[in-house]
């Protein structure tokens, strides 16, 4: 291999490896923007669930002070 071969072939190692570095920092990216997500829709979710048990719970109280 002549001396330019050899440069070209260690400049495209090393643009492959900053290329693939780039990507995995992009996919990370998108997971952690689609795990926030998903995070933030299951506090809602909790939230949705605590205000209709407490809610049952005091349909439950009213009925009993209504029998009473």
């Amino acid at each position: 291999m002549t001396s330019n071969e050899i440069l070209l072939l260690a400049a495209g190692l090393f643009t492959g490896a900053q290329l693939t570095n780039l990507m995995h920092a992009v996919w990370a990216n998108r997971d952690a923007c689609r795990s926030a997500a998903g995070a933030e829709a299951a506090v809602k979710r909790a939230v949705g669930d605590r205000y209709l048990n407490s809610f049952r719970q005091y349909q439950i109280d009213q009925l009993r002070e209504a029998r009473s």
